[in-house]
């Protein structure tokens, strides 16, 4: 690797010029098919814009358009209120850097590649200087790809070109960078360090429009997404306002629990499962389900039943309890309490009514101690009781063998389910 110093994006020669990149009203139609149907969208800088939708809703046409590599059929597109179309190729590439999905296949070798960034800013029939050159290796070092400086392109693998590919884009230092599919062949420390270098740019006051098929990872990094779907922005906003489980449904056509993302608190999605008919079915043979839960261990199942259309209720949850989290986020009905105290003669009473009104009452794999014995307990007024099954070596009773009694007392008039099957037990119950 090259010992060489890495300037620094201020000492460049380069200097960024913050600017806006929006698009009016854009429609695009391919063999009379439009594709793009009077959309409106806007990059700012120091923002990084995630673009995300099932395939063919529009995504790369949208990036596209913005970085003018395709015609408008109407509306415009515009950097700092003035027409992009007005720019030449030199004038645009000084302002907007775009990265296709395609990885690059040719003789160049991965240096003479990222140079080819550098040309927006090299005089007419001159060659790049010393300048540049530690641009583009500044660049390689960044991306983790100064080892390959030396080597053809069609000898790397498709992440060693795609990681290439964003060198190229880094080097060309425009204050727009439109970004399609950048982690699509990236393994996970790749996928990170991509998204970690477009923060980077944002941090600086570059503009970053990013197109992504992970919504997870999408939510995690980005400031705002936009949801596109045949076409038209069906959704904007922060990734909370946009990643829901109802977006997931009618766009993605899945069932998918959304979770906040541990590090982040971002949303995470799981998917569930594919939409299909036996949805409508199980809504017409819908329960009331009460959960006995806590510390998460019902997290998965709320989504899962819910989606399944059954009416979910839960037991005693203090604040900060992962399973009261997600019940605020379903309305799931339930008994908050302060974190860390011990169920109340109040709560209790107010617990066991929703036990007796429900059709069937799930006991999860909680641990117990004396803070929630009675949420145990009070699954013995149960009219169907079903308790997921507990691993053999599983350590969950802190009540010195008491909440071990309740259990095993419960387990004669109840019913032992391995979790992987409690939702068909639940349907078997109607």
């Amino acid at each position: 690797m090259s010992t060489t110093a890495e300037p620094s994006i201020d000492q460049a020669s380069d200097s960024l010029k913050e600017s806006v990149l929006e698009a009016h009203g854009a429609v695009v139609r391919f063999s009379g098919k439009t594709v793009l149907n009077g959309i409106d969208a806007r990059v700012s800088p120091g923002e990084i814009v995630g673009i995300v939708g099932p395939n063919g809703s529009g995504k790369t046409t949208l990036l596209r358009a913005m970085a003018s590599l395709v015609r408008l059929d109407s509306g415009s597109i515009t950097l700092n209120d003035s027409p992009i179309d007005r720019l030449s190729a030199t004038e645009r590439a000084r302002h907007v850097g775009y990265m296709p999905q395609l990885n690059p296949d040719h003789s160049f070798t991965a240096l003479e590649f990222v140079l080819m960034g550098r040309y927006p800013h090299i005089g007419r029939f001159k060659l790049e200087g010393r300048s540049d050159i530690q641009f583009a290796e500044s660049a390689m070092n960044r991306t983790e790809t100064l080892e390959f400086a030396h080597r053809r392109l069609r000898s790397l693998s498709g992440g060693e070109k795609q990681r290439v590919s964003l060198a190229r884009l880094l080097a060309q230092n425009a204050d727009v960078l439109l970004l399609d599919e950048p982690t699509a062949s990236l393994d996970l420390q790749h996928q990170l360090l991509t998204m970690a270098t477009a923060r980077a740019e944002a941090d600086r006051g570059v503009a970053v429009a990013v197109v992504l098929h992970d919504l997870s990872l999408a939510s995690r990094h980005c400031d705002r997404l936009m949801l596109l779907n045949e076409g038209e922005v069906v959704a904007e906003g922060d990734p909370w306002t946009v990643v829901t489980q109802a977006n997931l449904k009618s766009i993605f056509s899945v069932d998918a629990a959304v979770e906040p993302e541990p590090i982040s608190g971002r949303p995470m999605v799981s998917v569930l499962g594919v939409t299909g008919d036996s949805e409508t079915q199980s809504r017409d043979r819908s329960l009331r389900v009460h959960m006995i839960c806590g510390a998460g261990s019902g997290r998965d199942l709320m989504h899962r039943l819910s989606i399944e259309g059954h009416t979910l209720s839960a037991c005693v949850l203090g604040q900060g309890d992962a399973d009261r989290d997600t019940a605020l986020r379903l309305g799931i009905d339930h008994i908050s309490s302060p974190p860390f105290s011990v169920v109340t003669l109040e709560q209790d009473a107010a617990h066991r009514r929703l036990v007796r009104q429900a059709d069937v009452v799930i006991v999860c794999e909680m641990a117990v101690g004396p803070g929630n014995l009675r949420n145990l307990e009070a699954a013995a007024e149960a009219s169907r009781l079903l308790l997921i099954e507990r691993p053999e070596d599983s350590q969950w009773d802190y009540t010195d063998g008491y909440a071990g009694k309740v259990y095993e007392e419960l387990s004669v008039t109840g019913t032992t389910v391995a979790r992987s099957e409690i939702v068909a037990a639940v349907a078997d119950a109607t």
